[in-house]
């Protein structure tokens, strides 16, 4: 298996060793684990990450009907 240095900050260091300790496996699992996950992950869709802010903003529903770009 091919090998990987990587800097991090010392913040990440200590929060992944922490995970790794706390679920009982290795720094280098868990980091191969985040990564793979990371590389894998379908790209957020934007109608999920908006809905939660739907009907909070006001004003047309399509942006062709404000004045001035008339039909």
């Amino acid at each position: 298996m091919p090998s990987l240095t990587v800097k991090i900050p010392s913040s990440l260091d200590k929060k992944l060793r922490s995970a790794a300790q706390k679920r009982g496996e290795r720094f280098s699992s868990l980091a191969r684990r985040a990564l793979e996950k990371e590389v894998t992950a379908p790209a957020p869709d934007f109608a999920q990450l908006a809905a939660n802010y739907k009907g909070m903003f006001k004003g047309p529903r399509d942006l062709s009907e404000r004045e001035g770009y008339g039909r």
